[in-house]
């Protein structure tokens, strides 16, 4: 019997550091890295961040203007399609919001350690690291 409730569980649940969709889902992820790189945060006016619906829509602040799109994947694969965003122009944060664009457009692959989830590029090099926000939603 306890064989059976963990292979139950780890089929649900997959192997330590392959993110699922239910890890994904409905959580707001804050940026904390571009390319190995702090994010300095504490000049722009909010934290950079994406918030992953259950339904595979995304919506988030990538440093000046709003975000929305899609997201799909399985097992470690992960990919941002469709992505829209407003077209302010703001004196901070141009810079950030351009290096996060690009990284959600190379994006192939994500693991997720803890409240960390990596988004990482086709060549394996990590893109991004975001931290789950506390707060939840």
């Amino acid at each position: 019997f306890s064989f059976l409730a963990l292979l139950i569980a780890v089929a649900l649940f997959g192997c330590a550091g392959t993110p699922t969709f239910m890890q994904l889902a409905d959580t707001k992820w804050q940026l904390t890295q571009l390319d190995g790189q702090p994010v300095d945060t504490q000049s722009m006016r909010r934290t950079p961040y994406l918030l992953l619906h259950a339904d595979q829509r995304l919506e988030g602040f990538t440093g000046c203007n709003r975000v929305n799109g899609r997201y799909s994947g399985s097992d470690d694969t992960l990919r941002f399609d469709s992505l829209a965003s407003t077209r302010r122009y703001c004196n901070q944060g141009m810079d950030i919001e351009e290096a996060f664009t690009h990284a959600l457009e190379r994006t192939q692959h994500a693991e997720i350690d803890g409240d960390s989830l990596a988004l990482i590029d086709a060549r394996g090099h990590i893109a991004a690291r975001l931290a789950r926000d506390s707060a939840g939603r």
